[in-house]
């Protein structure tokens, strides 16, 4: 425990990475949807893919995590999102992919955050002396917090500015980060 700043504060600027770069692709998903179909349907449905999962999954997740290595489920969770995100930028870039398949990558890249972040969660008590946990889990709060509010404007920025198959490989990026 002697080390615990600096492992900690490498595996969590590494989270915040992630966290943040997924979050900002589901945006940027969502709003591509929303401004090639003119369709409030379509960015109703696209947000209810994006997080529904997470939050139905999310019930049940935490009595695997606790039985799991915390360690492998952030990394093979990330890694599956990152996978789902790729599978989607391919798609772009052979064409323009059927709406209905963006939605099931949206619904399984969520399924897969609805492991990721409880993880991610609960690995701070591992990471962090007993005296430490209170700011620790106010650190952890804090890369929940800023990747859940920043995320929807730095989407809309980067739609603006990127073609989306681009935008998607950021969330591969945070994932190897």
């Amino acid at each position: 425990m002697q080390d615990w700043k600096r492992v900690f504060t490498i595996i969590f600027s590494g989270q915040l990475f992630s966290t943040l770069s997924s979050y900002v692709v589901s945006y940027a998903v969502i709003f591509w949807l929303s401004v090639e179909t003119m369709s409030a349907e379509v960015l109703a449905y696209a947000t209810i893919a994006s997080l529904l999962p997470q939050m139905a999954l999310g019930l049940f997740t935490g009595v695997f995590i606790d039985r799991w290595n915390r360690k492998r489920t952030m990394i093979s969770a990330d890694l599956f999102i990152a996978l789902c995100t790729l599978i989607m930028a391919s798609l772009f870039w052979l064409g323009e992919p059927k709406i209905f398949l963006i939605y099931i990558l949206l619904m399984v890249r969520s399924a897969g955050m609805a492991f990721h972040v409880p993880a991610m969660q609960a690995s701070v008590p591992l990471l962090a002396p007993q005296d430490k946990l209170m700011k620790i889990a106010g650190i952890n709060n804090m890369i929940h917090s800023v990747s859940t509010i920043a995320s929807p404007a730095l989407a809309a920025l980067l739609i603006s500015l990127f073609k989306l198959q681009w935008i998607l490989l950021i969330d591969v990026a945070g994932a190897v980060i």
